[in-house]
């Protein structure tokens, strides 16, 4: 186990797709604080650029600027740093990054240099997703850490951080839901041994397809079971409860969302275990 995880932190390092995703990750967040502070300083100047343009559009093309909302945005610093990872920004980043490092080895072919020599296969695919984890601890910490020291200096301080202790516990749970969708991603690479298979489902199933399907599951249920109105299958999977986590979550929609991503997250790692132990290399 131990000589397979010096195994991946090796090729980790090695590969450059890993350093161009990590850099990205970074830039991404600082690109992201950097619009808003411009922004926020510069909203009459970019709303009189706009309506001068506007007026001088011979189509009749007219862009407001909802400035009375932008004013508006003040003490929601905890907010702002949880969207940054609620709204599937970071979330992006992981996709790429695990379906990339998780296939590879069977897109390649190098994991036939050494996998049929072990007895227990299966500790492959958990070792890979320890070191894939680290991964995602290092670079979700340091992006939080970026929007958490620089979220107060937007505008002067328009954006305040008021409650520390509590965002850390949220941005926790995220990571927690994150890296659970990790290990949905290690058993879809694993299952298909395709880089782009797995790329594309774990790509359109948050990004696109999980509305449509969440509202087919609520339908479905409401037809057996009388559902209360706040019901949703979306708090009962990882990725419902990345886009749901708010500042304003509750205790216990934060431990929900906890115990839903150790669940499913332990699923995941049991049939990637399964499944390389059964399947021919």
């Amino acid at each position: 186990m131990l000589n397979l995880m010096k195994m991946e932190f090796t090729r980790i390092f090695k590969s450059k797709y890993v350093l161009v995703i990590f850099l990205a990750t970074i830039l991404t967040f600082l690109i992201t604080v950097g619009l808003v502070d411009y922004t926020s300083k510069n909203i009459d100047n970019l709303e009189q650029n706009i309506s001068q343009t506007s007026d001088e559009n011979t189509n009749g093309v007219k862009v407001d600027i909802n400035k009375k909302q932008a004013e508006e945005l003040t003490d929601s610093g905890e907010d702002f740093v949880i969207s940054s990872f609620s709204q599937s920004t970071y979330l992006i980043f992981l996709i790429i990054f695990g379906a990339l490092f998780f296939s590879n080895p069977y897109a390649h072919g190098f994991v036939k240099n050494f996998l049929g020599m072990e007895k227990n296969k299966g500790t492959y695919s958990l070792a890979t997703f320890l070191v894939a984890s680290l991964f995602v601890l290092v670079s979700f910490s340091l992006a939080a850490m970026i929007l958490t020291i620089s979220v107060p200096h937007i505008n002067n301080g328009m954006l305040k951080i008021t409650d520390y202790a509590r965002l850390i516990k949220i941005l926790s749970v995220e990571l927690v839901s994150h890296i659970s969708y990790l290990a949905v991603i290690l058993l879809l690479a694993t299952f298909t041994r395709s880089t782009s298979k797995t790329l594309i489902f774990t790509f359109l199933y948050p990004t696109i397809f999980f509305n449509f399907l969440r509202g087919i599951g609520d339908q479905f249920l409401s037809l057996f079971i009388d559902l209360p109105d706040d019901f949703s299958v979306a708090n009962f999977v990882n990725i419902g409860n990345i886009i749901s986590t708010s500042f304003s979550s509750s205790n216990e929609d934060l431990i929900r969302a906890l115990v839903v991503a150790i669940i499913i997250g332990a699923i995941a790692l049991i049939l990637s275990y399964l499944i390389i132990n059964k399947k021919d290399i």
